[in-house]
């Protein structure tokens, strides 16, 4: 019995010398993670609301020496102007990396904005992309309001003060303003894409109706590039 257990004991000194010595050896020729040269991989997921996250994640990527490229994933079907915008002004300062997008099931509006701050956005053949185009929603509850006899009184500095609000009619300089607004980033919107994907503005304005397309329509667009299956 005794014999037994040193001869155990002796094999698994010796395994675990034999594992150590493998690790040295991987460590010392491969380094850390199997090779110097990586690729970092960043998740752009859901309603994008909030860019501190990516933003953090993008200038880790970039200053890390041993990552020689970024792949940002994008499966969202977008969210705010602001925070998308930010999101893609970073990914357009990479200048020293290869830096491409990966489409997963969902990657329109605000997810596709994003993307057009790089020279390669791949899509899978069923992707649904693009909705390029502006939107804001209001609700106006003023007949159920009515109906339960509730009233709202509102007190305000200016004009536009309340704009929107579910208590009454929205009048028509508000709309007027509102539609400014979205004018406007929906002219910033096309002249992303345009500047991004290398189309003519009068071009992208034909696509840019809202309408979504698959990423195998995307590609006979001009708007991605399809990973093939």
């Amino acid at each position: 019995m005794i014999k037994k257990a040193v001869k155990f004991i002796f094999i698994a000194a010796a395994s675990l010398f034999c594992l150590i010595l493998l690790v040295a050896i991987v460590s010392l020729f491969f380094g850390d993670g199997f090779g110097k040269d990586k690729v970092a991989v960043v998740t752009v997921k859901g309603i994008i609301i909030d860019s501190k996250s990516v933003i953090e994640q993008l200038h880790e990527a970039d200053k890390s020496s041993d990552v020689k490229a970024i792949v940002i994933r994008v499966n969202s079907p977008g969210g705010g102007v602001g925070a998308s915008q930010e999101i893609y002004r970073e990914v357009s300062k990479i200048k020293d990396k290869k830096v491409v997008v990966s489409m997963g099931s969902v990657a329109a509006s605000g997810g596709y904005y994003i993307a057009c701050g790089v020279d390669k956005i791949y899509a899978n053949p069923g992707t649904l992309t693009g909705s390029i185009g502006v939107l804001m929603e209001f609700a106006n509850f003023e007949e159920l309001f009515g109906k339960i006899g509730l009233k709202g009184y509102v007190v305000k500095s200016g004009e536009f003060k309340d704009i929107g609000s579910p208590l009454r009619p929205m009048s028509d300089s508000e709309r007027e303003l509102l539609q400014g607004v979205i004018d406007n980033t929906y002219k910033q919107f096309v002249g992303v894409v345009a500047k991004g994907r290398k189309l003519p503005e009068d071009y992208v304005k034909g696509l840019a109706d809202g309408r979504i397309f698959t990423g195998e329509q995307a590609k006979l667009m001009n708007l991605a590039t399809l990973r093939m299956l």
